[in-house]
């Protein structure tokens, strides 16, 4: 194939294993030539030499003082330029950018050709199958009196305050307790076991194993002195209970209904009523939609490109590492990156195998999202939004390829919904 119609690259395929592609690539002597000149003149208008001017370097003094920069710079421009036009006469249909895979650098000379191999890594084909039909079993999303009740009680618990016990009530499992302490370990006073004002939810379990235990009992005011064991080592504590409170529940009557925005009891069980409904209609969804995915990963099987299942999962371990501990840069031991690696693959490839599945599956089935789509998509946005407009309608324009990509994926699965067999 002819570049600007003077320079010739011959392309060949060498080997085709799963989705990797070997291709060996020959630029003619013309083409060699080329960017040996290119690299030189480059070169020559950076080089520094004593008794001239920077940029005025002869090229014979060139080509002899900076032989390593020429090269160097030739062996970049040849292979960028002979891997762009190997990669449009072969339409190979690449996932990540072609690597070059052997060649010899030392063979690179003026007025002779130059012959490397490049891998590349392409989409899998296969022919999507077992899509029709799934057997599914749909769990019943029915929102029973009980969850309600629950729901509300679990509101109420959140709106719950603390209030001070009785003169002369002690201490039960069942209170919240503000104790200040001190503790000794080995006769010698250790802040570790030392508090002022703490407050102890006495039903919960506790950071010093056995305080609790011993605070049952006591009265507001009181100072007592115990011993607990950490680490089979003795600790004397001394806790003086400052105030004993317990939880108390709001009433559920109007009242509460209208703090909590609605006219009356009557509305907010009919609020929470409807909101339990919404939610178990999705996770419903949410879980045929699983089992629709696990089947199609099941039924196909075929091999994902190494490269892009590599790059995707050390993207989802650099994110799991930002959010978790707090940068990019953080000093995390190479053993851990290999083990998060490790973990995260197989729910990467499976992830990536769904995206070629669906995307198969649409254009076996002629399933396409429209401009149509995407005006209908943008209108509820700005529906929902409407002070938002001009954000919504860039981020519609910006990422309009996207969007179009995750209406499509949503029509497929509501094709093979359709399609299932739920039970």
């Amino acid at each position: 194939m002819s570049v600007d119609g003077k320079q010739n690259i011959t392309t060949k395929q060498i080997s085709k294993e799963g989705c990797t592609v070997v291709l060996e690539v020959t630029a003619d002597a013309t083409l060699v030539n080329e960017c040996f000149h290119n690299a030189t003149l480059q070169v020559q208008s950076r080089a520094q030499m004593q008794g001239f001017r920077a940029g005025k370097v002869p090229l014979d003094l060139v080509k002899k003082n900076f032989s390593g920069h020429i090269i160097e710079r030739t062996l970049d421009t040849l292979i960028r330029r002979a891997s762009l036009v190997a990669m449009q006469e072969t339409k190979l249909n690449a996932v990540m950018a072609p690597t070059v895979s052997k060649a010899d650098f030392t063979a690179l000379k003026e007025n002779t050709p130059f012959t490397f191999e490049m891998t590349v890594d392409v989409a899998p084909e296969f022919e999507p199958k077992d899509y029709i039909g799934i057997k599914v079993t749909k769990k019943d999303n029915t929102v029973k009196p009980e969850d309600i009740k629950n729901h509300i009680n679990s509101v109420l618990e959140n709106n719950a305050t603390l209030e001070a016990a009785k003169e002369g009530e002690t201490v039960t499992d069942k209170n919240y307790v503000i104790v200040s302490y001190t503790g000794k370990k080995n006769g010698v006073e250790d802040k570790k076991y030392t508090a002022k004002s703490e407050m102890i939810d006495m039903s919960a379990p506790q950071t010093i194993a056995g305080l609790a235990d011993n605070l049952k009992g006591m009265k507001k005011g009181e100072t007592k002195t115990f011993e607990i064991k950490e680490e089979e080592t003795p600790v004397e504590i001394t806790a003086t209970v400052e105030e004993i409170k317990n939880k108390v529940l709001p009433t559920l009557d109007d009242k509460f209904a209208k703090d909590m925005g609605f006219e009356n009891v009557e509305k907010l069980e009919e609020h929470v009523k409807n909101a339990l409904e919404h939610e178990a209609k999705h996770k419903a969804d949410r879980e045929v939609t699983s089992q629709i995915e696990d089947a199609l990963v099941k039924a196909n099987d075929f091999a994902l490109p190494k490269s892009l299942v590599d790059y995707h999962t050390n993207l989802s371990v650099e994110n799991f590492i930002q959010r978790m501990f707090g940068g990019r840069n953080a000093n995390i031991p190479e053993e851990n990156r290999k083990t998060f690696m490790q973990k995260m693959r197989p729910s990467v490839e499976k992830d990536l195998k769904i995206g070629y599945i669906i995307h198969a599956i649409a254009n076996k089935e002629n399933i396409a999202a429209t401009d149509a789509d995407l005006k209908e998509e943008m209108d509820n946005a700005l529906k929902n939004a409407p002070k938002e407009a001009e954000q919504i309608k860039k981020f519609f324009e910006t990422r309009k390829e996207d969007i179009l990509a995750t209406i499509k994926e949503r029509k497929v699965f509501t094709f093979l919904k359709e399609k299932a067999n739920i039970a």
